[in-house]
């Protein structure tokens, strides 16, 4: 109370300010979904309808499908629906002429911002457990339906499996490059035996051919290393051709054949744990363990991106800006894509291939973010 009687009225808050930006924002967002899941629906359809009609596949059946493989379509098209969307809702502020009178009230574009940043973050961080809970149980069925369903018994089945993990015992872990069914054969195989989760022997195979008289493995021109308790080498001669009885059979290899995508992070860590102590390379599951958390950020780093570019251009026009951000989002898809093969040939170390796309696109759109003027 004042000497005059009067009570001093509160500065304002932005609090309405803020539901009106992000109920205009998440409206924007979920249209932009719906509209991305309509069109990738209607691609999928075209090209695979011809397969639904030739295995006679119920609409219950269609329906599962792509009731399995929805998640995954929302886990990609959530960073190009964040961007449109912070184009949009500041771009149609600037041309209603709103974005002046916020301005001229006092507010900063960056505190305009800052619930789209916040609502950025929050989605990165529900995109990586939507992934990991979620897209992977579900992708898991949805490959399945295809191999089964989609494909038919008229189509070639899988002969060929890659980077296949077996553990033939507590204390035997097996490793193979490349085995194909064809002709029985592994390539590039090693197994690693271990005490005390140390390794002690290791066979490097270049090759080694199943026999189903005597269900053993034929070795064929291997070494047999040997490490002692200070870890100290030796190495034998090349012993061309030798039997080995294992645990391990064909259809073994056939079900335990691991793909880094379909993998869940814990169990992602897991298998390369296992690699590690097994002597093993693990960069490519490292570069895809690393790329689970890189790609969850980009929901953040678009819209980071995306409100000094509409804040910018808006006189161009909200088409101006939708097309832009689809170009930049496209570019932005492309060189994450680029730094995963950089990390597979081991041109980049696997942390910084996987990040190195958001590392850019961080720089740049916090550049931009930071000269906007006020």
């Amino acid at each position: 109370m004042t000497s005059t009687g009067f009570r001093l009225m509160p500065m304002p808050t932005f609090k309405v300010l803020d539901r009106y930006i992000v109920r205009r924002f998440l409206f924007i967002f979920l249209v932009a979904i719906l509209a991305f899941l309509l069109i990738f629906h209607i691609v999928d359809v075209s090209e695979k309808i011809d397969k639904y009609i030739k295995h006679n596949l119920t609409m219950a059946e269609i329906g599962s499908y792509y009731l399995y493989q929805l998640p995954f379509f929302i886990h990609i098209i959530l960073p190009m629906s964040l961007l449109l969307a912070s184009v949009f809702t500041i771009g149609k502020l600037g041309k209603d002429n709103e974005l002046a009178a916020i301005k001229s009230s006092g507010i900063s574009l960056y505190r305009v911002s800052v619930p789209l940043l916040f609502i950025g973050l929050v989605l990165s961080v529900f995109s990586f457990f939507f992934e990991d809970i979620v897209v992977i149980p579900a992708s898991r069925q949805r490959v399945s339906m295809e191999q089964n369903e989609l494909r038919g018994r008229r189509q070639p089945r899988q002969r060929v499996f890659e980077n296949i993990m077996y553990q033939d015992s507590p204390q035997c872990n097996i490793v193979i490059s490349r085995f194909s069914t064809k002709n029985q054969i592994a390539q590039k195989a090693t197994i690693q035996y271990t005490r005390d989760h140390t390794l002690v022997r290791r066979i490097d195979i270049p090759r080694m051919k199943w026999e189903p008289e005597s269900r053993q493995w034929r070795l064929l021109n291997f070494k047999i290393r040997y490490f002692d308790a200070a870890g100290n080498e030796t190495v034998s001669e090349i012993i061309p051709d030798s039997l080995i009885t294992l645990n391990l059979d064909p259809q073994d290899l056939i079900q335990t054949t691991l793909k880094p995508e379909t993998m869940r992070y814990r169990e992602l860590s897991n298998f390369i744990r296992r690699l590690q102590q097994s002597g093993n390379d693990p960069r490519r599951w490292l570069v895809d363990q690393n790329f689970k958390v890189a790609f969850s950020l980009t929901n953040f780093i678009v819209i980071l991106f995306g409100i000094p570019l509409a804040a910018s251009k808006h006189k161009k026009g909200i088409s101006f800006g939708a097309g832009i951000s689809l170009v930049i989002i496209f570019i932005y898809y492309g060189f994450i894509k680029f730094g995963q093969i950089m990390g597979y040939k081991a041109v980049l170390t696997p942390w910084l291939s996987a990040w190195i796309g958001n590392i850019l696109f961080l720089s740049v759109g916090g550049y931009l973010f930071y000269t906007i003027r006020q």
